[in-house]
């Protein structure tokens, strides 16, 4: 669980939740804090009832994968994986906006943020990368598919996985999608990146095209570029 320079108060919040901990929960919110999800309120000694509601949906890692500041907003993007009212279990994007104030939380709403939608090796591709499953990630390719990632070549893989295992398992890398876009066959997919790589001399957020080619069930093509933006 980590993004690039989380602020203090939503980190210890995370790390809280994510150990079930009720009292260090506590100890992030305002006197009346409120958290809201899916439009129901928790406050006071209701919080330690949400927290509870986490463990009985079987909610595992809380993984973010990108954080935007709006009108003095927090607004933290996270992946949970989490059993449904049918017993399966399924993959979960919410918003979690949390307003700050003398370092306390005073309220966190959680609303469902649905990806745009991708095609079926596609969509397992992101969702292998933010579980930072690296077999997950190989099964989504043909066996000699080409990745390009910032004009280098690996082919086949052998090759993709030594790839994989460095950049983006190595580096716990998160894909926020922010568009997709197809175009004659091939899947075009705007990213905003995470993870844990030097990031000096890069912008922020720092924004990737996927370029995807998967006219079968697996992508037998994929080219990762950073974009200049157009003039």
């Amino acid at each position: 669980m980590s993004l690039f320079n989380l602020s203090p108060p939503v980190q210890r919040f995370l790390t809280a939740v994510q150990a079930g901990d009720v009292a260090a929960l506590r100890a992030t919110l305002g006197g009346d804090a409120t958290l809201i999800e899916e439009d129901r309120e928790y406050r006071g000694e209701a919080v330690a009832e949400w927290l509870a509601n986490l463990s009985l949906r079987r909610v595992g890692a809380i993984r973010p994968i990108n954080e935007a500041k709006r009108d003095g907003v927090i607004v933290l993007t996270i992946l949970t994986t989490e059993c449904n009212a049918n017993g399966q279990y399924e993959e979960i994007q919410r918003d979690w906006h949390f307003t700050i104030k003398t370092d306390r939380i005073v309220s966190v709403r959680m609303l469902r943020h649905p990806m745009p939608s991708l095609p079926p090796a596609i969509m397992a591709y992101v969702r292998a990368t933010n579980s930072f499953d690296l077999d997950g990630l190989l099964a989504t390719l043909v066996d000699d598919a080409l990745v390009n990632d910032q004009l280098r070549d690996y082919w086949g893989k052998q090759a993709i996985r030594e790839w994989a295992e460095r950049e983006i398992i190595g580096a716990r890398l998160t894909m926020y999608v922010v568009d997709a876009v197809e175009h004659y066959g091939h899947v075009i997919v705007t990213a905003n990146i995470n993870g844990e790589f030097d990031r000096r001399g890069l912008p922020d957020p720092l924004v990737l095209a996927f370029y995807f080619s998967a006219p079968v069930d697996r992508i037998v093509e994929l080219i990762i570029l950073r974009n200049q933006s157009g003039t």
